[in-house]
């Protein structure tokens, strides 16, 4: 019976092919697999991706005085399926409130990239979209940024501006003569009036996250400086310790991207990250008060709030 169900359950093997492998008849294995979840060897749990967690919501939102905060389905041990809840719940808050002929600014990041994904049927009149930071070309595709806007604005039915310019440069004369090109500045000087910023929030995962993302960018160096600095999260490359204040500390290569001050002064800035490592991130980034709606999971949620309550 149990081999049966890992073999059904685990490996999504079909009943025939069970039958094959373990010598027995279909019927029997049907049988089998009955009698487990009736003996409750096998117990399945069907998650509501509409539960509401208005509780939840509510007392993230009064604790960091958030324009919103949406707390999708939690409980699930899949990384994947938790960016699908939340960039589901991501796509639909877009749509809700994108107007027609609003700027609109992308980030970059995993569950940015599935909330993009998970966009359709919500077109408006002259909708722009614009990266928030220079490119990477040894990046998976949730970071490349100016792809993201592409895809979003071909999803709201607008139009999107280019930003050809790396992310990294090495020195700051470099990174100044790129700002003053028309080409740039055509981007650039719209952050400061942008209507709407989407945007992910990454963790400081020394040992993996930081080195799996930005390794051929950032220098070992760096990254120790940014762990002894106490980072803990980043929006699109400005790192940030728990308390929500910038890092500045390490020697960063040059970066061409919205900084975080400017992002602070932004009126809706929307948050999309979840999963219990990044916990500490978020709640860097609410303290810091770099974003006005929060979208996250339910752990990661009361992680957040926890964290909170037992440093106040």
């Amino acid at each position: 019976m149990l081999q049966c169900c890992r073999l059904y359950y685990d490996n999504g093997a079909s009943q025939e092919e069970i039958a094959r492998s373990l010598g027995i008849s279909r019927p029997k294995v049907s049988r089998l697999l009955q009698r487990a979840r009736d003996d409750g060897l096998v117990q399945i749990h069907i998650v509501d991706p509409f539960t509401q967690h208005a509780e939840l919501e509510q007392a993230l939102a009064e604790t960091f005085g958030l324009r919103r905060a949406i707390v999708a389905a939690g409980a699930a041990t899949n990384a994947d399926l938790v960016r699908k809840r939340i960039g589901w719940a991501g796509a639909r808050y877009l749509e809700e409130v994108v107007r027609d002929g609003q700027k609109i600014g992308i980030g970059w990041g995993r569950t940015l990239h599935t909330t993009i994904e998970s966009l359709g049927g919500t077109r408006r009149e002259a909708v722009i979209v614009l990266p928030l930071v220079g490119g990477l070309s040894r990046i998976p595709p949730s970071f490349q940024v100016n792809e993201l806007a592409r895809r979003a604005a071909k999803a709201l039915g607008g139009t999107w501006q280019p930003l050809y310019t790396p992310a990294f440069v090495d020195t700051e004369a470099q990174r100044q003569a790129l700002l003053d090109s028309a080409d740039v500045r055509l981007v650039t000087d719209q952050w400061q009036t942008l209507d709407i910023a989407l945007i992910g929030i990454g963790h400081f995962g020394y040992q993996a996250e930081l080195r799996m993302l930005f390794a051929d960018y950032v220098n070992t160096e760096s990254q120790r400086e940014l762990e002894h600095a106490g980072a803990v999260g980043d929006i699109c490359a400005r790192f940030f310790d728990i308390h929500g204040q910038p890092v500045t500390k390490a020697r960063w290569k040059e970066l061409v991207g919205i900084d975080l001050p400017q992002l602070r002064r932004l009126e809706h800035v929307i948050g999309v990250a979840g999963g219990p490592p990044k916990a500490e991130a978020i709640l860097g980034a609410l303290r810091g008060g770099y974003i006005d709606v929060l979208i996250t999971d339910e752990p990661t949620a009361c992680m957040v709030l926890e964290r909170h309550r037992a440093e106040a």
